[in-house]
């Protein structure tokens, strides 16, 4: 269905804005590494989520707008096996990656008296390599049961998810009903509904303990170590709370759609989910960078720094530094 001139503008700004902002992001992120040779886990798991993002809006987005927009873009068999494997790995990725924000940050706040090892960024690499290697392995089948569908195609599986709706000519074909239902039901559960589950608990949980021990600290020191726990939390809350909707209005809108076996007065539906799909795209990466005060800095001295060499030929440092034990926003 071809889009309107205005859900296309839209939809242009908000991919434009998940690319920008994902790539300003990463530089931030890469270039503190550069100048301290050292990452903070915290920092890893943002450069890993960012990676996810930024690829989904290049590698996805541009190419679902254009053959929304009624260009005929339609892969080989062999080309929508590897566009499959590689969108609905990503689109897992994402997820467990948003989740990864909230694990990372729930296990800081209930270490508030216990320094992080120092082995943390190695433990957070390998957890990040398993999630990797697990979605990769799951996804085998996008490789094998892809293929390139007609225009005039019905669907009969009523239950989609996000990742699993057909792009750009292509959907998933397994070779009976029940395996198709019963993998595109496995995967709505595994990679999307029991991680946002574990999201909402995770995040809802930091906050109580946040509240927990607010009521409980006296040192100066401690006060201001929680006032910054209480700004992560309020960024990884707003992260959480913009992909629940987001996703929800996705899924419920994609799957009642399929349920009127699309019907024409049911097609705004589609408007609705494509929304929900590009606005975390687009909003996420602006939130970090607004709510994350070290990557606000770092990202303000990066902007203004050409400026300033024209009036200080000298230059300048950067006063950014992370710490390891905690996501500090």
């Amino acid at each position: 269905m071809p889009l309107s001139t205005t859900d296309l503008v839209c939809y242009s700004l908000l991919v434009a804005s998940g690319i920008l902002g994902n790539g300003l992001v990463l530089l931030t992120v890469i270039t503190n590494f550069l100048e301290n040779k050292t990452m903070p886990a915290s920092d890893l798991i943002l450069c890993n989520l960012a990676v996810v993002l930024l690829l989904i809006s290049i590698f996805r987005n541009v190419l679902v707008i254009t053959f929304q927009n009624g260009m005929d873009i339609l892969f080989a068999p062999i080309l929508c096996k590897v566009f499959m494997f590689v969108w609905t790995l990503l689109r897992s990725m994402s997820v467990w990656g948003t989740f990864s924000m909230s694990v990372f940050h729930y296990i800081s706040i209930k270490n508030h008296f216990i320094k992080i090892r120092r082995n943390a960024f190695w433990t957070t690499v390998k957890v990040l390599a398993v999630m990797w290697v697990f979605n990769c392995v799951y996804f085998i089948p996008a490789l094998l049961y892809t293929d390139r569908i007609e225009a005039n195609v019905t669907f009969s599986v009523q239950l989609i998810s996000t990742s699993l709706r057909p792009v750009v000519g292509c959907v998933w074909d397994f070779p009976t009903f029940e395996a198709n239902l019963f993998y595109v039901t496995a995967s709505l559960v595994i990679h999307e509904v029991i991680p946002v589950i574990l999201m909402v608990v995770t995040n809802l949980s930091s906050l109580y303990t946040l509240r927990q021990h607010s009521k409980t600290i006296s040192a100066q020191k401690t006060i201001n170590r929680m006032a910054s726990e209480r700004k992560a939390a309020l960024v990884i809350s707003t992260l959480v709370i913009l992909f629940v909707l987001c996703w929800g209005s996705n899924v419920v809108a994609t799957n009642y759609y399929n349920f009127t076996r699309g019907s024409s007065s049911t097609e705004f539906l589609l408007t609705i989910a494509n929304f929900g799909t590009y606005i975390f795209m687009g909003f996420s990466p602006l939130v970090l960078l607004i709510g994350h005060s070290k990557l606000r800095r770092k990202l303000a001295q990066l902007l203004s720094k050409p400026w300033k060499r024209q009036v200080n030929p000298v230059g300048y440092s950067s006063n950014y530094s992370s710490n390891i034990a905690v996501v500090t926003f």
